[in-house]
């Protein structure tokens, strides 16, 4: 009963986030962090997709800049994004692991080495916003790892952060003078 308890919390700040905010661009940086907050990651990230550049970029990169990602299956992040699936490794580097999620996955360790950051767990889900995947929410190194719970959770509030997306990108349309059909979830 308590986690139901503070699952309706956390559900109900991430409303009242999404609805009260004044600056729309502040809305998804302040969701992803109470998601890590929330998982007890120590890390997130939040692509959205960039149709023109067949690329999944970092909207919200937590501890580091801008990352663009090819969309293929041999990232988790890439993977997710193709299948639709919520994936979650409990060592990042174990090939065997990965290989039972998808053959085609690797984990590169470039990011690690250049910035000396040590993934150690994953957890990826799609993001979803009228009926198109719009990007991917990733979350990274949760003390003893992400559990069955924590996948339960990510999915509970995948939805919430979709509609997010889609609010913020319809004002940056209009504020921009994009089409609508240059945004991830236009057919």
């Amino acid at each position: 009963m308590k986690e139901f308890i503070k699952n309706s919390a956390c559900f109900f700040n991430f409303i009242d986030d999404i609805i009260g905010s004044k600056d729309r661009r502040l809305i998804l940086e302040k969701l992803v962090e109470d998601i890590r907050d929330y998982l007890d990651a120590d890390r997130c990230t939040l692509f959205i997709v960039d149709k023109q550049r067949n690329e999944l970029a970092s909207r919200v990169a937590q501890g580091r800049g801008e990352v663009r990602l090819p969309i293929n299956k041999h990232s988790l992040t890439g993977c997710c994004y193709l299948t639709g699936r919520t994936l979650r490794v409990n060592d990042a580097y174990n090939e065997t692991e990965l290989k039972k999620l998808d053959p085609g996955i690797r984990v590169s360790r470039t990011w690690d080495d250049a910035t000396g950051y040590k993934t150690r767990n994953v957890l990826v889900t799609p993001i979803v916003a009228r009926g198109a995947t719009v990007g991917v929410f990733l979350a990274l190194n949760k003390i003893g790892g992400f559990i069955n719970y924590s996948r339960e959770g990510v999915l509970e509030f995948a939805p919430l952060l979709g509609l997010a997306i889609e609010i913020v990108l319809l004002d940056e349309a209009i504020l921009q003078n994009k089409k609508f059909e240059d945004l991830p979830f236009s057919a």
